[in-house]
């Protein structure tokens, strides 16, 4: 059980095409042409591999260990294959400042738009040209300048999970 935070490019397509849900059967329309540009995913690559995670794992994991003893892991199809990719997971099962730092780099280095599972949730960016990139599919997207905005927007919803992971742990 996690908090996960996605992460998504902030590089917004109008171009769609007609696909299947796989869920509903419906014909939809899905946008296209929404990938991580290259020089983004270098970044990324090297962000990751400083954290010691240079190859995802036989899962597609990339764990990232801080000296803290905190940890999260990373789902980034597609990232070291050099193929398409337009985003990621990050599974937390903690909320730390080094953590928050990190999170808040890896929106930076690759354009990349944070999209955490809270209630009331907004996008975030860490730039203005992000937020303007986005703002037709996002208009309530939030800028934010430092970690520690990140992390003051992250807590809230972090402590929320916090309290169902233990009720459900306790009442197990």
């Amino acid at each position: 059980m996690s908090f996960d935070v996605f992460f998504q490019t902030a590089h917004i397509s109008d171009q769609t095409e007609e696909a299947v849900n796989p869920f509903t059967g419906e014909t939809i329309q899905k946008p296209v042409g929404e990938c991580v540009a290259e020089d983004e995913r270098e970044r990324l690559q090297k962000l990751f591999a400083k954290k010691g995670a240079q190859e995802p794992d036989e899962s597609g994991c990339y764990l990232i260990e801080f000296e803290d003893g905190t940890g999260l892991e990373l789902f980034f199809d597609g990232l070291a294959e050099g193929s398409e990719f337009s985003g990621g997971m990050a599974a937390l099962r903690s909320l730390t400042p080094d953590i928050a730092t990190f999170l808040y780099a890896v929106a930076d280095q690759g354009n990349l738009v944070i999209l955490p599972a809270m209630e009331d949730m907004r996008p975030i960016v860490t730039s203005a040209e992000n937020a303007e990139r986005a703002l037709s599919r996002w208009p309530d997207i939030v800028k934010i300048s430092s970690t520690e905005e990140l992390l003051q927007i992250l807590s809230g919803g972090f402590g929320d999970w916090s309290e169902f992971r233990d009720r459900v742990v306790n009442d197990g």
